[in-house]
Order: C-alpha cells, then structure tokens, then sequence
C-alpha cells in the first residue's frame, strides 16, 4: 500500500507521533482502507486540484488506541478513516479558512468543522465523508478549559 490517492501517500496518513510515541500499531484494516481513498477522493484530492497547491494532512486514520491517547471522540470518523484534517498555513499559498469555504461550497460530506483558530481562520479544516450517507453537518471547534466545545458554525 504505497498511495491512498494521488498526493497522500500511506504513510502520510497513517501517520502519528502519538503512535510513535508510545508504541502503537496505527494500521488501518482494509475495510478502513478503503474509506480512507474515498475520503481523499472525494474530499482532499478535489481541494489539492482546486487550489493547485501543497495541503498537510494533519491526521487520517487513528486507530482506536491512538484515538484514545489523542483525546478523540470514540465516535470519531478518524477512526474508520473517513476524516481527514487539513492544514494549509504548513504550506501557504492558499488559507484554511479558502479551504472551510470551498468545502462548504461545492461538496457533499459528512462533517465539516471549522477547528479552533480565530474567526478569519481555523487552525485547521476537518472533513469527513461517508459513500451514500452523509449529514452534511457544518461545526465549529473552541475549547472550554480542557475540553472541545461543538457548535453549529454561523
């Protein structure tokens, strides 16, 4: 498994440092696999060709472990590998809040959240696909003390 698209290799996007870290297994099933080239394609790979500029993908899959170390929801699409989180300021050439609009603007997906940042910009976009079954949710992420506060986006 070299590529999950075009411009995501695998170990882009499965990697993590919170793995690295401590030693966990960050190995997608193939079931997973496969939910994460539908994400890049129907998500990353359209904003990439759009812009016509580098984007970081932040985070892909996690795995249940690495979910958990990071704080994540237990319900969170990392971890069937359909979200993907990207961060255009790695990069410059085009802002996060380009890529929240463009999103928004002209796909279908599941979830789209505007995370954290300022109200010009997210400090990264998070969006998730789901084949045939998606909600279309749009939310913002701020943080109250320790913890992620979700609202919908306005």
């Amino acid at each position: 498994m070299d590529k999950v698209s075009k411009h995501i290799s695998y170990a882009e996007a499965t990697k993590s440092q919170i793995a690295v870290r401590f030693g966990l297994d960050n190995t997608p099933t193939v079931e997973q696999f496969l939910c994460m080239k539908d994400t890049a394609n129907e998500i990353f790979e359209k904003v990439r060709e759009h812009f016509d500029v580098p984007i970081a993908v932040s985070s892909f899959f996690r795995s249940e472990k690495v979910n958990e170390k990071a704080g994540g929801s237990s319900t969170s699409d990392h971890l069937t590998g359909r979200a993907i989180d990207m961060d255009a300021d790695v990069f410059g050439g085009v802002t996060n809040r380009e890529i929240f609009e463009f999103i928004r603007d002209n796909f279908v997906f599941d979830q789209l959240i505007w995370e954290f940042g300022s109200n010009k910009n997210p400090d990264w976009v998070h969006a998730s696909f789901r084949r045939g079954s998606n909600r279309m949710e749009i939310k913002r992420a701020t943080r109250e003390g320790k913890k992620t506060k979700y609202t919908p986006y306005k």
